[in-house]
């Protein structure tokens, strides 16, 4: 006769380890880039109707269209996940978000880019319920809130950064910037001056 084995009975008294820790920042990893790229349309929309590559009313299409499409991979994602395990949809979000993303890339133009964009928002949306439950199911009760609220400040994490990105990346290079511009200003950039007596001072030193 098989023994019936609480495995959830057990992972609740397991001390905090590096187990857990590497759990977070694994689900973490993918959690923080879940909120910056929710968080980035905010920053790219401006710059793209200032460029005539959309309008306001694709504007917001293409903002209505991804939270349809994480309301849909969160509702789904719960499903698939009781039935095929955590780790499996887990696995099939981020391939779903990766392949939109890579596509999205290649968008010739808004509307191409929208239906790139409600595709990532299934698995936006999915990610955040497989993130969220899959941390529930590992760490202990007693300190499962705490955990819960650091995963929540990585999310939000993702606005600041996309913030700051926004602010150094789009006033030089646009919101969709190519490898030639990239190029372009590398070859035109300039220490500033404070710095370029240093800069020539260490490679003076060097060559001696």
């Amino acid at each position: 006769m098989a023994l019936a084995v609480n495995a959830g009975a057990r992972l609740d008294r397991l001390p905090i380890s590096s187990f857990h820790y590497r759990i977070f920042w694994l689900v973490g990893a993918g959690m923080f880039f879940d909120g910056y790229d929710l968080y980035i349309a905010g920053g790219v929309l401006a710059s793209a109707i200032q460029t005539k590559f959309s309008t306001a009313p694709q504007n917001l299409q293409f903002i209505s269209l991804t939270f349809v499409g994480m309301t849909l991979g969160a509702l789904i994602t719960g499903f698939v996940g009781d039935k095929f395990g955590r780790r499996f949809t887990y696995q099939i979000n981020l391939l779903i978000f990766g392949l939109a993303s890579l596509a999205a890339a290649f968008a010739q133009d808004m509307n191409q880019l929208i239906a790139c964009r409600f595709v990532q928002g299934l698995g936006l949306g999915a990610e955040i319920v497989v993130g969220y439950s899959t941390l529930t199911e590992f760490v202990p009760p007693k300190t499962r809130g705490r955990w819960l609220s650091m995963m929540a400040f990585l999310v939000v994490a993702g606005f600041p950064v996309t913030a700051l990105l926004g602010y150094l990346i789009i006033p030089a290079f646009g919101w969709r910037p190519k490898p030639k511009d990239i190029i372009r200003w590398k070859r035109s950039f300039r220490w500033p001056r404070k710095w370029e007596g240093r800069r020539t001072a260490s490679a003076s030193s060097n060559c001696l």
